[in-house]
């Protein structure tokens, strides 16, 4: 059913502006992404490439709501369409907001749509605003709204497979590393929040941020991300003994039934600091720019601060830390190689529901223990020159 809706709408298409890629010509650039947090930091890398092959076009970023403070927190994005495509609304208050963001992309005469989503419907926007130039994945045919179709590898890394749109600009770039620079108000807002938690600027304990809940996105709900609350337990009991670090709980309000439950009976929860739902994506990226680690699963938390530039450990269970985990010395993965795992991946998202575990246990996060974890923590925690108390 779904290759004979493909042809129909290939043939619809066919009706749709079309035009050879003239780089001169290139004024107007959309880039697509809608969601979520680590996927709107995985497109840094391609916006800096852009901007370096095409100084004086403007950049339109079309994001959900919820992450459009990323998106236009990078100097390169001049502008920003917000598209909800992922609420739980009826079909015709969906309608009305695919007619409107229709709309927006036409008003804004765009040159060139970088389409980074592999399913159909961005493509199909982007060709009935009357974009000439869209580029973007075709996978298991989905690509026929693209006037220049890329292929969808599976096994690449997500920024790898971003950075493959620009191959029909042939444009290349060796700088992958996802950045983001919070404005001065978010870093002095760290700094004061800082301060009322008792952690004055220039504090000789070490920052370590710890994220142990994650896994939920708007559409998405995926615990199965989650490490143990004992593990966690573990790890900051030790970070406290160890490097008489300050903990700094990090989430959203969702989060804070987890950091109670963290937290609870422990000795060592005075030296922790709570900013579970107190704070904005970009006052979060601040936060963890003064923080010294980052540890947790994978999660919008850590990409946030792989972006921000300071050293993480990240623990993988059900998905692939090849396709997703922070690269270079300053990153350590812990993850188990077993039969079922990973067993989420750009393939089986589509085959089965993988927000649950089909094997009815969590072993390739149950086996992960803390100390595996601390291994990989006093390794960072050298490399940074901190040593053990």
């Amino acid at each position: 059913m779904k290759q004979l809706i493909y042809f129909f709408a290939k043939l619809l298409c066919c009706f749709f502006p079309k035009r050879p890629i003239v780089t001169a010509n290139i004024q107007r650039i959309l880039v697509v992404k809608l969601c979520c947090i680590g996927d709107i930091l995985f497109t840094t890398p391609l916006l800096r490439a852009l901007q370096e092959a095409f100084p004086r076009a403007k950049i339109t970023y079309m994001v959900c709501s919820w992450c459009r403070e990323l998106a236009a927190a990078d100097p390169r994005v001049q502008d920003v369409i917000e598209f909800n495509a992922y609420d739980k609304v009826t079909w015709l208050e969906k309608l009305r907001r695919t007619r409107r963001v229709i709309q927006e992309i036409k008003a804004r005469n765009i040159d060139l749509a970088l389409v980074l989503h592999r399913t159909p419907l961005a493509g199909i926007l982007a060709a009935m605003a009357g974009v000439p130039v869209r580029i973007g994945f075709n996978w298991q045919g989905g690509g026929f709204a693209h006037t220049h179709p890329v292929p969808f590898r599976e096994t690449k890394h997500e920024i790898d497979r971003h950075l493959d749109c620009l191959e029909p600009l042939d444009i290349h770039t060796k700088d992958i590393a996802p950045k983001l620079q919070p404005p001065p108000t978010a870093s002095a807002a760290a700094t004061a929040f800082l301060n009322q938690q008792g952690y004055p600027e220039g504090k000789a304990a070490p920052l370590i941020a710890v994220f142990p809940a994650g896994g939920v996105n708007p559409g998405t709900r995926m615990v199965t991300k989650r490490w143990s609350v004992q593990g966690f337990q573990a790890v900051c009991g030790k970070l406290v003994k160890n490097y008489g670090a300050r903990i700094l709980l990090i989430g959203n309000q969702d989060d804070v039934a987890v950091g109670d439950e963290l937290v609870a009976k422990q000795s060592w929860s005075e030296a922790v600091i709570r900013s579970e739902g107190k704070t904005s994506l970009l006052l979060l990226a601040a936060l963890l720019q003064k923080c010294v680690l980052f540890v947790g699963g994978d999660s919008g938390p850590l990409h946030i601060a792989d972006a921000v530039g300071i050293p993480t450990v990240s623990i993988f269970g059900p998905t692939d830390p090849a396709l997703l985990a922070p690269r270079g010395e300053q990153h350590r993965t812990i993850h188990k190689s077993l039969p079922c795992a990973p067993c989420y991946n750009p393939v089986t998202v589509k085959r089965k529901n993988v927000t649950v575990c089909q094997e009815k246990h969590l072993i390739c996060m149950e086996t992960i223990s803390s100390t595996e974890v601390m291994q990989a923590v006093d390794e960072l925690m050298h490399w940074k020159g901190y040593r053990k108390q």
